[in-house]
């Protein structure tokens, strides 16, 4: 089973109402349920095919039931999996879970030497790993200017060689976080990170993720604006519609 599937079946029992609203941004998709719970997701603006159609259930979003909606995530087409994994997110926010503040690095054991795997580009994270000693390796599908770069499709040779994985919850947008938790079976620590990560400790308990940190949606209205108007989490963050948000699966599990 899909780890995809065995979240949607987790958070069932917190599965209630209609969607309110949907914003598709440049950066992010935000999905607000009608009690006020938001999520939001990556929005996977690489693989649209920027036609006059992107959405094809663009105008008839809103109102349907929170269970047509998360199906969305197990879509192949970009748009309605973000649209899926939103909702998702908006549902996790009802779980009674235990969050600590303050940002990933804070939670990761990591020491000198250390190979760290990320796959998604996080220049705060890569430049703390590395003022710790590690070796920080960049798995990311497009070109960035950062020294351990390399082409998305080197993980398959080197994600077995780390020590830690940090994976970017974006990767349940696209599909290709169960192939990456199996090529990083090995590694001491691994943690899944940023808005798109679903904070439903059990489910990633099952397959050694540690730490999951991700973002809680404060002022659903402000968060709404913000994406609908092409902002992301810095304008998030600061303005305090959202806050970064950690949970430490092996207290939760």
């Amino acid at each position: 089973m899909m780890i995809l599937e065995e979240i949607l079946e987790e958070i069932r029992d917190v599965g209630w109402g209609k969607v309110s609203r949907v914003a598709v941004g440049l950066g992010y998709t935000i999905v607000v349920l009608d009690d006020g719970s938001a999520g939001l997701s990556y929005t996977p603006v690489e693989d649209i095919r920027h036609e006059c159609e992107n959405n094809p259930l663009a105008g008839r979003l809103v109102g349907v039931s929170w269970e047509e909606a998360v199906k969305s995530a197990l879509e192949v087409h970009p748009i309605l999996s973000a649209v899926g994994l939103a909702t998702i997110n908006a549902l996790a926010s009802r779980l009674n879970l235990r969050y600590e503040k303050g940002d990933l690095m804070d939670y990761l054991d990591l020491k000198e030497g250390d190979r760290v795997c990320m796959v998604g580009y996080i220049p705060a994270i890569a430049n703390r790993a590395r003022k710790i000693g590690a070796e920080v390796i960049v798995f990311e599908r497009r070109y960035i200017e950062d020294p351990g770069y390399k082409p998305w499709w080197a993980s398959e040779v080197l994600m077995d060689r780390c020590d830690a994985a940090i994976i970017s919850g974006a990767t349940l947008v696209n599909k290709t976080l169960d192939r990456l938790l199996e090529l990083s079976s090995r590694a001491k620590v691994r943690a899944l990170v940023g808005p798109s990560t679903p904070q439903v400790p059990r489910v990633f308990a099952k397959r050694g993720i540690k730490v999951l940190a991700g973002t809680r949606v404060v002022d659903s209205d402000m968060t709404f604006k913000i994406v609908a108007e092409g902002g992301g989490t810095m304008t998030m963050y600061s303005s305090g519609a959202a806050e970064k948000t950690v949970v430490l699966v092996e207290e939760t599990s």
